[in-house]
């Protein structure tokens, strides 16, 4: 086991994360009683938009599912998770990397006693911000497959990269605004750039569409639902441009955009009380609130109103 330069402060070090696995789930790990931390959390993250736990000991649920409407960074340092992740049972092992989106299911079946993490919670209006940034370029990776392994060199860079994130979020409010962004954005690149180099992918290879792509659902979403838009902008036929996008992401473009739509519309109807349905319909592109209604509807199972009164 590689020791933590930080540990010097059990402060930072010790630290792991939740989440994904493969299917190795080991037999001496053990159930753990549920205390959600990030629901007891939800108003500090949203108040703070960033919030760094270390030392974190067991998942924030156990054996039911559940889906935070956050976005997680986690590291794991010691131990492992066996869990489910959007019915896939996967194993998150020591060392691992993984990010989380908003609103997708865990199930967790149990932790190891030495399970250790650091969670970087990031809260859906920060998130927003964040992807105008284009730091999610790599998503459509990490919702097929949220973790990976970091060698021991990478592990220790990632580590000074939060530490980084640390000081930025410790900053007076008026000094945030400038420095956690950039800060969060650099981390989030590095770790896109160290799975390519792990995993063997690229832009130029595999994910050479899929990342144009959703780099265009983030610019074109509030204006175009539809696939032929975004097929037409990479000069494609809508047929071909949909089988590359399934091909290369698991999904069809429509989901992606579909996907991208419907969390701008929760972050909305969540985060600014002050703009009505018809002016959140408006801003996302629908032609009128009932459109919208029934996109969503469709989408979540309930009504826009029903989701912002919290009947989710």
């Amino acid at each position: 086991n590689m020791d933590c330069k930080f540990c010097k402060n059990t402060f930072f070090c010790k630290n792991t994360f939740l989440l994904y696995l493969s299917p190795k789930c080991k037999n001496k790990t053990t159930m753990k009683g549920n205390d959600n931390f990030i629901v007891r959390m939800n108003d500090e993250i949203n108040e703070k938009g960033i919030v760094i736990l270390d030392n974190v000991r067991k998942m924030p649920a156990y054996g039911e599912q559940f889906a935070s409407p956050h976005y997680t960074i986690g590291i794991n340092h010691y131990g492992s998770v066996c869990t489910e992740y959007e019915g896939k049972q996967v194993t998150f092992e020591q060392h691992n990397i993984a990010i989380v989106y908003p609103n997708r299911t865990l199930n967790v079946h149990s932790s190891s006693d030495d399970y250790q993490a650091t969670l970087i919670i990031v809260s859906e209006k920060l998130y927003n911000k964040l992807s105008i940034l284009n730091a999610s370029s790599g998503r459509f990776w990490h919702e097929k497959e949220p973790h990976f392994s970091l060698t021991p060199s990478q592990y220790a860079d990632v580590l000074t990269l939060v530490e980084a994130l640390r000081i930025a979020t410790n900053l007076s409010p008026q000094s945030q605004g400038d420095m956690v962004l950039p800060q969060l954005h650099v981390l989030l690149q590095t770790i896109n750039i160290y799975r390519i180099q792990n995993e063997g992918r690229s832009d130029s290879a595999h994910g050479h569409i899929s990342s144009r792509f959703y780099d265009a659902i983030v610019k074109h979403y509030q204006q175009h639902h539809d696939v032929e838009f975004y097929a037409s902008l990479f000069c494609l036929s809508t047929k071909y441009f949909s089988a590359a996008i399934k091909r290369e992401t698991g999904h069809s473009a429509n989901y992606w955009i579909q996907q991208h739509v419907i969390f701008a519309a929760k972050t909305l109807l969540r985060t600014e009380e002050q703009y009505s349905l018809q002016q959140i319909s408006e801003r996302l592109g629908f032609p009128d609130l009932a459109t919208f209604s029934r996109y969503f509807k469709r989408e979540t199972g309930i009504s826009p109103s029903e989701y912002r009164k919290g009947k989710m």
